[in-house]
C-alpha cells in the first residue's frame, strides 16, 4: 500500500467530525463527550469498511503526527523513527480486524507504537546519564564542529528555542532508563494517558505500572539535579546559555532564565520536574524551529552511546 493511501480520504461515508475531531481528541487524554462520540464514529467506519484497506489507511492520516512525535522522543533518532512510523502504520492496518472497541482507538494505535519501540528500544544501549555534557565537551573541543553548529544555526528557517532544548534535554534523560520505565513516562507524563490505559498498553497491571513510573520520575529527577541549573535553582544553565549565545541575536527565541512552580505552590524537587513536564508537552521538539540542531545532536549522541 503507497503512503497516498495513507495520506488521502478516498472514501465517502465519513463525516468532517472524523477528520477534524480526532485531532484534537489526540492532545486531550479526557473522555470527554466529543471524544465519546468521534470513538463511536470511528468504530462504526471500521465495521462498514474493515475489508478495505484504502478506506481504513485514511482514518490514519490524522495520526501520523503525534505518533511520530511519539516514536521520535521515545527513539530519538530522526530516520529511526520514519522507519519506525512505517512499521507502526502497516501493523495497524495489518491487524486492524483485531480492534474490538474494547478500548479507546488512540490506546490501541499507540499499544502498537509503544511496543515497536519497546522492542527498537531493547536492541539499543541505555545512555549514559552524562552522554550530553560528554557531547558538549567533544563538540566545544572541536573547531571543525563548532563550525558546523554555528553553519547550522545561521540557516534563515532557524531560531533556538529554550523550550524546544529543555524537550530535547527530557528525551535524553530518559534515554538513560530502561524502555519499560521510559515508556510509562512518555505514555502518563507526556502524552496524557490515564494510568489505567497505559497499564494496558504496556501488558501490565496497574500497580506494576505506578511502580515504573515512580521509579522513572525518581531517577530522572535525581538526575536532573545534578545536571540542570534551570531547575535546581542552583543558576543559569551552561548548556542552555552557551547555545543562546553562539546562535546570535537574530536567531534567539524568547529567553527563560529559570524553571520556577506556580506561586503557592511549594518548592520541591518533585513539583519542580512537573513544572519541566508542562514545558515538554508544549514544546515542537519534532518539527519546531531548533529541530534541526537537535537532529544533529540526537545523531552524535546516539553513535557515540552505542560505540562505546
Amino acid at each position: 500500500m503507497s503512503n497516498d493511501n495513507v495520506l488521502e480520504l478516498k472514501k465517502p461515508g465519513v463525516s468532517s467530525a472524523v477528520r477534524d475531531a480526532l485531532s484534537d481528541v489526540l492532545r486531550d487524554g479526557a473522555r470527554s463527550l466529543l471524544a465519546q462520540a468521534v470513538e463511536a464514529e470511528v468504530t462504526e467506519f471500521l465495521a462498514r469498511y474493515q475489508g478495505d484497506q484504502d478506506a481504513v489507511g485514511s482514518l490514519l492520516n490524522p495520526w501520523r503526527k503525534p505518533l511520530f512525535r511519539y516514536i521520535y522522543r521515545m527513539v530519538t533518532l530522526r530516520q529511526d523513527a520514519e522507519d519506525l512510523l512505517q512499521d507502526v502504520l502497516v501493523r495497524v492496518l495489518e491487524n486492524i480486524r483485531e480492534y474490538r472497541g474494547e478500548a479507546r482507538f488512540k490506546s490501541w494505535v499507540f499499544g502498537i507504537a509503544t511496543h515497536v519501540c519497546l522492542d527498537h528500544l531493547r536492541k539499543r544501549k541505555r545512555w549514559r546519564v552524562e552522554a550530553q555534557s560528554l557531547g558538549e565537551q567533544e563538540t566545544t573541543a572541536d573547531p571543525e564542529k563548532i563550525e558546523r553548529l554555528v553553519g547550522l544555526m545561521r540557516q534563515p528557517e532557524f531560531r533556538y528555542e529554550i523550550r524546544e532544548h529543555i524537550a530535547f534535554c527530557f528525551s535524553c534523560i530518559s534515554r538513560t532508563l530502561p524502555p519499560e520505565e521510559q515508556a510509562a513516562v512518555m505514555l502518563k507524563e507526556v502524552l496524557g494517558f490515564t494510568s489505567e490505559e497505559a497499564a494496558k498498553i504496556l501488558s501490565v497491571s496497574e500497580p506494576v505500572f505506578r511502580h515504573r513510573l515512580a521509579t522513572a520520575r525518581a531517577k530522572m529527577t535525581e538526575d536532573y539535579d545534578g545536571l540542570c541549573a534551570l531547575i535546581n535553582k542552583s543558576g543559569v544553565c551552561h548548556q542552555c546559555r552557551g547555545l543562546r549565545e553562539i546562535v546570535g541575536e537574530g536567531y534567539r527565541g524568547a529567553d527563560l532564565v529559570q524553571i520556577e512552580v506556580a506561586p503557592g505552590v511549594a518548592v520541591t524537587a518533585e513539583n519542580l520536574f512537573d513544572t519541566r513536564l508542562g514545558i515538554v508537552r508544549e514544546a515542537d521538539l519534532e518539527s519546531g524551529r531548533t529541530h534541526t540542531m537537535h537532529d544533529l545532536f540526537f545523531q552524535n549522541l546516539s553513535q557515540r552511546e552505542e560505540s562505546r
